[in-house]
């Protein structure tokens, strides 16, 4: 019986992808790096020292500059329209919810998520792909992996959780994706729900 759901944020509950992208954009022409947009929305979900590696750069001060452009622009940000109503059924459903991020603990408690459980890129040692941060979370819920949703839009996100033995649930978001790494595909968040409801159509 599964008794809570960690959601990733960037991409996932959040569509913050595109302003992601563009501050990358920013930082990297700040320091003069030609870096592909393909290449930073792909690593959106990474670390950024990840994605800093990943474009030849060596400069840990462009994380801190995206930072800098990402916050300038973060009314822009909404969640996916779903989200609310489906952390509110979860909610009724008595199940736990968790986010966990490869964010800065700083913006993501500006965006006062109502959860049981918060674990970011700063209160871990190895951020995801590393089990670390799942096992956080889990730990502050009192839940165990068998017990446990995992959704996310990348690999990143699953490969962690299926390490685990969670069950791995990939969101498209009407986006032309899959992972080899996912139990299950939905396209919106609040097919979520299904899971918990003993909907047999996914």
């Amino acid at each position: 019986m599964f008794k809570a759901v960690i959601f990733d944020l960037d991409g996932t509950i959040l569509d913050s992808i595109p302003l992601r992208v563009r501050s990358w954009q920013q930082a990297f022409d700040d320091y003069n790096i030609s870096a592909d947009p393909e290449i930073i929305r792909l690593m959106i979900g990474y670390p950024g020292s990840m994605l800093i590696k990943k474009v030849n750069a060596m400069n840990p001060e462009i994380e801190f500059r995206e930072e800098y452009y990402f916050k300038m622009h973060l009314d822009e940000l909404r969640f996916f329209p779903d989200v609310d109503d489906t952390f509110k059924e979860l909610r009724k459903l008595g199940v736990k919810i968790a986010v966990v991020t490869s964010s800065r603990k700083d913006f993501v408690m500006r965006l006062n998520i109502k959860a049981d459980a918060i674990v970011t890129i700063d209160d871990v040692k190895n951020g995801k792909p590393d089990t670390e941060p799942y096992i956080k979370a889990m730990s502050m819920m009192n839940v165990k992996p068998d017990e446990t949703v995992v959704v996310g839009d990348i690999d990143n996100d699953l490969i962690p959780s299926r390490e685990l033995g969670c069950l791995s649930v990939l969101v498209r978001h009407n986006r032309n994706v899959s992972s080899d790494h996912a139990d299950i595909i939905i396209e919106e968040i609040k097919e979520v729900l299904n899971i918990f409801n003993d909907k047999k159509d996914l």
